[in-house]
Order: C-alpha cells, then sequence, then structure tokens
C-alpha cells in the first residue's frame, strides 16, 4: 500500500471514529444517565460528588427521586424529540457556588449535566450587542463590518485571546474570513485548513449543538461509571470528553482553551466562531447561551445578505443570457450564430476558448481543442458521462493521455440538452492552466508517525503560513459561472 493510501485510510479511520460514545466527559461538570422509563440512574460520573455531594455509589441503580437536589416533576417540562434540552438554574447552592443542572433528552433515557454558574456582578448586555447584528449587510463592505461587530460581541462576552469566523467551502475545507486576536496571538486570517481538521463526525455534532467549551485542554477526562458495561450516548453533551487527536492540534497550536458556536446558514453548515485562548478558561452557561443568541442572530443577517445578493444575481444572470441566446436564435443555423457571438458566450463564463457541437456539426472559438481533441471531449461527454452540467479545473483526471488538449484546456465547462427540433446540443467552454497558490495554515498533510510498529495519524506540528502551488489546473469554475451554465441550459430549449 503506498504512502497515499495509507493516509487516507487514516483519515478514514479519524472520520469514524464514534466521539458520542467515548465513556468519558470534561472535568468542568458532572454527569447522570436516567433511564427514561423506571428512572433510575444507569451511569453516573465519578466526579459527581464534587458538584452535588452525591457519591457514584449511592446513587447508581437507584431512583433520581431519592436525590434531594432533582425531582422527576421537572422532566415533564422536558420535550419527546431526542435532542431536546431544559435548563433548571440553581438546583443546588453549597460552598463552591450556584449549581445549574442541563436536562438533555436521549434515546431511551434524559441525561443531566450539572456545572458551576457563578454569575457575574453585572448582567450580560446581550441586546446592546445583538442590536447592531438585527440589521444584515447589503454589500461587501457591510459584511466585513458585519464579521467584526460579532467577534467584537464574542471577545466582550467571553475574553478569548482569539475570535475567528471561519467559513466552510464545498469540499469542507475551511476559510478564516474574519478574526479578532491578541498580538502575540498571531494571525490566521485569509488561510486555509483542510477538511480533515474538523472530520465529518466533528461537523455532524456541530449541526445539532448549539456550542462546545473545551476550558481545559491539560484537565484529566472523568470516567462515567454504569451498571452495565453499554456506554451512555453523548450526542447532545457539550461535558463529553474531546478526542486525543484534537486536544494534540490544539496544543499544537498554542491553545490551552476552546470554545465554538456553529453557524447555520439554510440549514446548513456555513461556518464557525471559533475562540482560542493561551490559557485555560470556562465560560459560564449564561456567558455560552449569550453566545449562542449571538450568533444565531448573525446567520440571520448572513442568510438576508446571501439570499438578497443571489437574487440580484439570478436577475442579472437571466438578462444576460437571454440576450445571448436570443443573439444566437436570429441566425438560421445556430452555429452561424455561434460563430458571431463567440466572444460573447466566452466572456460570460470567463473562458479563453468555446465550443458548440449539434448533431455532427462543431464550431470552435477562441483558444481551445482542436477538431479532433474536441471529438474526444465530445464523445465522452455524450455517452459516459451522466450529468447534464459537467465542469472540472484539472482535465488530467479524465484525458491523462490527450496531450494536446491539456496544452490548451485544463478547465472545461460543458453543458448538453436535448431540442425536439436539434436533437442534443452541446456547449463547451475551456480554460487554459494556470498555477493555483493556496496559503494553508501549515502543510495540510498531516504527517503519518510509526511507533512501535504501529501506525497512527498525527497532527501537523506548525501552522505558519505554508503556500501549496498547484499545477495543470485552471483557474476554478465560480458558484456564479456555475449558475450561468445551469441557467444556459434552462434557456437553451426556449431559442434552440
Amino acid at each position: 500500500m503506498n504512502d497515499k493510501a495509507v493516509l487516507e485510510n487514516l483519515i478514514n479511520g479519524c472520520e469514524s471514529e464514534q466521539l458520542h460514545l467515548s465513556g468519558a466527559i470534561q472535568s468542568f461538570g458532572a454527569m447522570l444517565r436516567i433511564d427514561a422509563e423506571t428512572l433510575t440512574v444507569t451511569h453516573a460520573s465519578a466526579n459527581l460528588k464534587e458538584f452535588v455531594d452525591v457519591a457514584v455509589d449511592d446513587i447508581l441503580g437507584r431512583s433520581i427521586n431519592e436525590t434531594n437536589w432533582l425531582s422527576s416533576h421537572s422532566f415533564l417540562r422536558l420535550p419527546e424529540q431526542p435532542g431536546k434540552t431544559l435548563a433548571l438554574p440553581r438546583v443546588m447552592e453549597n460552598e463552591t457556588g450556584r449549581i445549574d443542572a442541563l436536562l438533555i433528552r436521549g434515546k431511551g433515557c434524559i441525561i443531566v449535566e450539572v456545572e458551576r454558574n457563578n454569575i457575574p456582578a453585572e448582567p450580560i448586555a446581550i441586546h446592546q450587542y445583538q442590536r447592531p447584528l438585527m440589521v444584515p449587510p447589503h454589500d461587501l463592505d457591510e459584511l466585513e463590518e458585519y464579521h467584526q461587530v460579532l467577534l467584537q460581541a464574542f471577545h466582550a462576552v467571553t475574553g478569548f485571546d482569539r475570535i475567528m469566523i471561519y467559513r466552510f467551502k464545498e469540499d469542507w475545507s475551511g476559510e478564516v474570513v474574519a478574526e479578532s486576536t491578541a498580538p502575540e496571538m498571531g494571525s490566521y486570517l485569509g488561510l486555509n485548513f483542510p477538511a480533515s481538521d474538523i472530520p465529518a463526525i466533528a461537523r455532524n455534532l456541530y449541526m445539532i449543538n448549539p456550542a462546545r467549551m473545551i476550558p481545559d485542554t491539560r484537565a484529566p477526562v472523568i470516567p462515567v461509571i454504569g451498571l452495565g458495561i453499554d456506554l451512555p450516548d453523548l450526542t447532545w453533551s457539550d461535558l463529553r470528553s474531546v478526542s486525543p487527536v484534537h486536544l494534540q492540534y490544539l496544543a499544537n497550536m498554542g491553545v490551552a482553551a476552546s470554545f465554538s458556536v456553529p453557524i447555520r446558514v439554510a440549514g446548513k453548515l456555513w461556518g464557525l466562531v471559533a475562540c482560542h485562548h493561551q490559557r485555560p478558561i470556562a465560560l459560564s452557561p449564561d456567558q455560552r447561551n449569550v453566545c449562542v443568541a449571538l450568533s444565531n442572530a448573525y446567520a440571520l443577517g448572513l442568510t438576508s445578505h446571501l439570499a438578497s445578493r443571489r437574487l440580484q444575481m439570478l436577475d442579472s444572470l437571466e438578462r444576460r443570457i437571454d440576450r445571448v441566446l436570443e443573439a444566437i436564435s436570429e441566425f438560421k443555423d445556430p452555429l452561424d450564430g455561434i460563430e458571431t457571438n463567440g466572444q460573447v458566450l466566452m466572456a460570460a463564463m470567463a473562458a479563453q476558448g468555446f465550443a458548440m457541437a449539434l448533431r455532427s456539426d462543431v464550431v470552435i472559438a477562441g483558444d481551445g481543442p482542436d477538431l479532433d481533441g474536441l471529438a474526444e471531449i465530445d464523445d465522452w461527454f455524450l455517452n459516459e458521462c451522466k450529468a447534464s452540467i459537467f465542469h472540472t479545473d484539472h482535465l488530467v483526471d479524465i484525458f491523462p493521455e490527450q496531450h494536446a488538449v491539456l496544452l490548451v484546456a485544463s478547465g472545461m465547462m460543458a453543458v448538453k440538452a436535448r431540442s425536439q427540433r436539434s436533437g442534443w446540443v452541446r456547449f463547451y467552454w475551456f480554460r487554459p492552466a494556470e498555477p493555483q497558490e493556496m496559503v494553508w495554515a501549515g502543510n495540510p498533510n498531516k504527517p503519518v508517525v510509526e511507533n512501535a510498529g504501529a501506525i497512527a495519524l498525527s497532527p501537523r506540528r506548525s501552522f505558519e503560513r505554508w503556500v501549496e502551488t498547484k499545477t495543470d489546473y485552471s483557474r476554478a469554475w465560480s458558484n456564479e459561472e456555475r449558475m450561468i451554465a445551469s441557467k444556459f441550459r434552462n434557456n437553451l430549449l426556449r431559442w434552440l
């Protein structure tokens, strides 16, 4: 097995790690698992006595009604849907301070999390921070200011050294698009991170949990003790212990504490507000709840901004495409229209070459493959490619032996549609190779380490700016250009 295959297998193993079945929690709180039918305590964290003055052995196997700080009557207000929560403030007050509880509906169980919540002298001015986020940004300049409003609010509430807005891309790699940081922390602004830094299992948990806090990366994990061998499902738990790989990752960054809140747009994970601190720091439940509310307000404004820009873009695209197709339709033979309007069609996609194929006839404009090369491409697109719209910025993946084609084109956008009058109509746009630079936070290829014959995936040790230059790639096709292709195909049949 080659090095690439070994690395892929290790990353796949990391992706499938069962984070929700770790059998342990972080030490900033304690936990109980209660059977939903019998109300029996089936699991408890080893540190329970530190929070509610009850030893694990004294509560396992007993009814929750035997406790003097939590009653089953509270459960009646907890919704039945798994993942739903109910906050119970001040369930106890002892020498360590006020103790709050959080009920979490699990599958066949109720998880009870308890932690200290020392109320600050001054209440958090959530409305003051939230009000500017209620006005959606209209343009890109206002969007940059909007990012900063959120960052400043998070900094005021949390006091973290570095706060970033981290946006996911289509391949789940991420980019820091805005940042507020202490000078000694350095900057990640504009740097990219590979998708494996936040694997799918972690992204899925961000979709169903409001926040994730790691107050001390060096704190020992607390085992969860149960009556049987089954591990409790901690899917919806913020106390859930942290993957050792992620703890090493944070240590390599020089981070002692982290806090992150998902940004969801249109039901999808758009990004994160990621906070780092050089020393251990714990946020109270109230602080975390305020940050979640701020992130939700920001997400609403961002959603409105993106929807407005999309509508403007679609309206502009519709008019541009109609003008091009109308010009083509004025010719009795559409191929004659292509010869006349080839430059306009290339400009619509910022392409250097264009071709149209109608039955066995072909017209080529600009810099693209010759007739023989286009014949190979056309045969593949018609007979092997099942998609009606296809794009790539790396043609060598599809035609590794077509050297003449690759000399002039590394990127291609292809569209096909079946017209009742003309049969299959195919359009192709081509782009030449351009050196592509991607600026990463450290080398994105995680090192594979081997100790005593065991191969393991290790987080990279450096997050310094690292520039990757790719050859044989064209400039990537943007979302707008892919939308143009889709609109072009939808309108094509009206004109041909």
